[in-house]
């Protein structure tokens, strides 16, 4: 596929996290679809795991929605940069096992994805964003 085809497949999977699409969001991974996230994670992710961690955060922030502001396809990556727009109205719960009420803070979060997309699928994604930006939930 071209980089142009394969940003189309990233900026959907965004759109689906925004319209709380979880299934729509799963038909864009690969079977064997691995995750790494650099906060809130206790190591790479299956497409299962990955799905109970993006639920955590819809049931905490069921608002949330992405503003992707940058994205640059080479070969079968594609990287995109990107803001995460939510209001906490529900619990959170955090790698530490801990259930962070809800407070009604609206938070804005930066963050830089980057995906491998094999035969149309997102086969492998890391993710990093602006921990700071959510420490008002975590202190």
């Amino acid at each position: 596929m071209s980089g142009h085809e394969n940003v189309k497949i990233l900026q959907k999977y965004f759109e689906q996290f925004s319209a709380q699409d979880m299934d729509g969001m799963d038909r864009l991974l690969s079977d064997d679809f691995t995750v790494e996230i650099a906060t809130g994670a206790e190591g790479p992710m299956n497409k299962a795991q990955h799905r109970q961690y993006i639920q955590n955060f819809l049931s905490a922030f069921p608002d949330g929605r992405f503003d992707v502001t940058l994205t640059v396809a080479e070969g079968n990556y594609v990287v995109a940069h990107w803001i995460a727009m939510a209001t906490h109205t529900g619990p959170l719960g955090t790698p530490a096992g801990i259930t962070i009420p809800a407070s009604g803070k609206q938070v804005k979060v930066p963050g830089v994805s980057t995906a491998e997309v094999k035969n149309g699928k997102i086969a492998r994604y890391w993710v990093f964003w602006d921990t700071p930006a959510l420490s008002p939930f975590y202190f």
